[in-house]
């Protein structure tokens, strides 16, 4: 298998905090054309869950076997990711469908060619709190990273599902992720905090004892990440989206197999990802961790059997809810928007998945 490590670069940190002020007034050439396709990824640390679609088809030569020549770029939020899709800056971000159908109620030039499955995003708690439903958050202070984040959003939208008014009945404090979050939970400065799998795991390590999350009917829904490009793109440029989604999925299966070497990967493609002041065999049996819940929640393929592909009946439902609870400002039609294209989905899952189940149980590195 080709690898081409010479070609593989990663933008500096300093400079990937891209908004729509400064990507307005920068051309869209790197993302287009026959030169490096830039791959935006909305977490700036580049931590442990992005190795599946950062690390590892960047070093099992994913990307290079499909002649591709890819960025990864890192940015700070899920809705920068998109907007640098929107502006074209970036040729393809896998980011939130909250961020995605905000972004695209601004610019119908967006396209959703794929989705992962299942809900990362939780509202949760220590594991010996005697808040038990959500019903017990009411009078209670819930952290979250800060209080733009998509999860602080998601807190108030479980709120409003559990019928409780998310703005009379619970306060919102921003503490951050990792030890931050932790003393604010020891501290009893937040008695809940809202976020995804990978934080919630680092802050309950941290803790010493577990987050526990709370049950609501929002945790079961599907495809809250998308693969998302322009639509010009899918028309102009389809054997490059295809390869791009191509390596993302054979990459998943790939790290769900094997998320030991993919966390091995990671460290050594990004090693400023790296936990620093930790001991490294603990640091690298909770990236293990993380990676594999990770993968857990969003891995394998659709109800249909394909990679990518959802339900039309439960994203629909996905997205009116979003809009219900107000974690997006309305809702969108997915069919008559054609915010989602699965017209490329028989082509990239065009790859064998058994093939690279066998790469990566053998993966020597």
């Amino acid at each position: 298998m080709t690898s081409n490590i010479s070609r593989r670069r990663l933008l500096g940190l300093a400079t990937a905090a891209l908004t729509a002020v400064t990507l307005a007034g920068c051309g869209g050439t790197s993302a287009q054309g026959g030169g490096s396709l830039i791959f935006a990824v909305a977490d700036k640390s580049l931590t442990a869950t992005t190795a599946s679609y950062t690390s590892v088809p960047l070093r099992a030569g994913y990307f290079a076997d499909e002649k591709l020549d890819v960025t990864i770029q890192p940015v700070d939020t899920a809705l920068s990711a998109v907007q640098s899709v929107a502006t074209g800056q970036s040729f393809m971000t896998y980011a939130s469908m909250n961020a995605v159908v905000s972004a695209a109620g601004q610019d119908d030039g967006l396209a959703v060619v794929g989705f992962t499955n299942g809900n990362i995003f939780r509202v949760a708690v220590p594991e010996d709190s005697p808040i038990r439903t959500v019903q017990d958050l009411k009078g209670k202070t819930i952290g979250s990273s800060t209080l733009t984040s998509i999860s602080n959003l998601y807190a108030k939208g479980v709120l409003a599902q559990a019928g409780l008014d998310p703005e009379a009945d619970a306060e919102y404090l921003p503490v951050g992720y990792g030890a931050q979050a932790a003393e604010a939970l020891r501290g009893n400065e937040v008695q809940a905090y809202a976020g995804y799998d990978g934080p919630n795991v680092v802050i309950g390590d941290l803790l010493g004892t577990p987050l526990r999350a709370l049950d609501t009917p929002l945790n079961d829904l599907t495809g809250t990440s998308a693969l998302v490009v322009r639509k010009e793109s899918i028309e102009n440029e389809p054997e490059r989206v295809v390869g791009m989604v191509r390596a993302f999925f054979k990459a998943m299966v790939f790290a769900q197999e094997n998320p030991e070497a993919a966390i091995d990967m990671h460290w050594a493609e990004f090693p400023q990802s790296k936990p620093a002041a930790t001991d490294e065999q603990v640091a690298r049996e909770q990236a293990v961790r993380i990676l594999g819940m990770r993968l857990d929640v969003t891995g394998g393929p659709g109800p249909s059997g394909e990679y990518g592909v959802q339900d039309a009946a439960a994203m629909q439902h996905t997205v009116d809810e979003l809009a219900r609870y107000g974690m997006v400002d309305k809702a969108v039609d997915l069919e008559s928007s054609g915010l989602v294209d699965y017209s490329l989905a028989d082509r990239y899952n065009d790859f064998d998945a058994g093939a690279v189940k066998q790469e990566a149980l053998g993966w020597k590195g």
